[in-house]
């Protein structure tokens, strides 16, 4: 039982970094247009991803699998991804 709530935990971290990612491609390739959520997806992962790394470490912290180690690391990276966004476009762009 404890072991099915951990891999769940983990299969959770790994899962909120993905539907960020592809609500951010969608975003940026225009792919399903959806107007009402604008910029959303861009900040976003500043209040999830910290959420889904923190799911990844208790579940890492019970059973050290390779699954919530993948999902620690997912949700760092893409937390860091608006803020490298923003700076990459502010010195393209000039904005």
């Amino acid at each position: 039982m404890k072991n099915e709530k951990i891999n769940i935990l983990g299969i959770v971290s790994i899962l909120i970094p993905t539907i960020v990612s592809i609500l951010i491609l969608n975003f940026l390739l225009g792919i399903v247009p959806i107007e009402k959520i604008e910029g959303l997806p861009l900040v976003m992962p500043m209040f999830l991803c910290p959420i889904g790394a923190i799911i990844g470490l208790i579940a890492y912290r019970y059973r050290k699998d390779r699954l919530s180690l993948i999902g620690i690391i997912f949700n760092i990276i893409l937390f860091l991804f608006p803020i490298a966004y923003n700076i990459f476009v502010t010195l393209i762009f000039g904005v």
